[in-house]
């Protein structure tokens, strides 16, 4: 009997769809668990994490005239994903995401007013991407905070993971 050793890719794949399967078992919350963090562990390379927590806004969105008239509060959460050996080599801000442009690519999409918040979250994701050639990923959530809605709702919240 003859044994043929399939190509790399296949070979990568079901050791990637294995290392899935252990990361599915031992997952104490699923929506954390992602294909690229599979990937990620297996070439032992590890990405760090930006947060901008709770950036407050008030701003002029919404479909409704009086939003776009008398406005709201939002807040604001980021998490840019990004490679920062570099950065933990040379102690230099030019070698990672410094969060100071991550908040400013926030506030200037917030202050531009626009019907929905989908357009301001893509627009914010672009913006976000357009920082640095690092970053490999962006989550964006805006909660808008006591909605016109016509009950007792304390806030909407929006989230996009790229």
């Amino acid at each position: 009997m003859f044994l043929i050793k399939p190509p790399g890719y296949i070979t990568f794949y079901y050791l990637l769809n294995k290392v899935w399967a252990f990361f599915l078992h031992n997952a104490k919350d699923i929506e954390k668990v992602d294909r690229k963090y599979v990937c990620f562990y297996i070439f032992g390379k590890i990405l760090s994490k930006i947060y901008v927590n709770n950036a407050w806004f008030y701003s002029f969105h919404g479909c409704l005239h009086e939003e776009s008239v008398i406005g709201a509060e939002y807040l604001v959460n980021v998490i840019v994903e990004t490679n920062t050996d570099e950065a933990e080599k040379n102690d230099s801000l030019k070698s990672t995401v410094d969060y100071v442009d991550v908040y400013n690519a926030i506030k200037t999409e917030m202050d531009k007013p626009s019907k929905l918040l989908e357009t301001v979250m893509e627009r914010m994701i672009t913006s976000l991407k357009g920082i640095s050639g690092n970053i490999t990923a962006v989550d964006v959530s805006i909660k808008k905070l006591s909605p016109p809605i016509g009950g007792n709702v304390d806030s909407v919240k929006l989230r996009k993971k790229v």
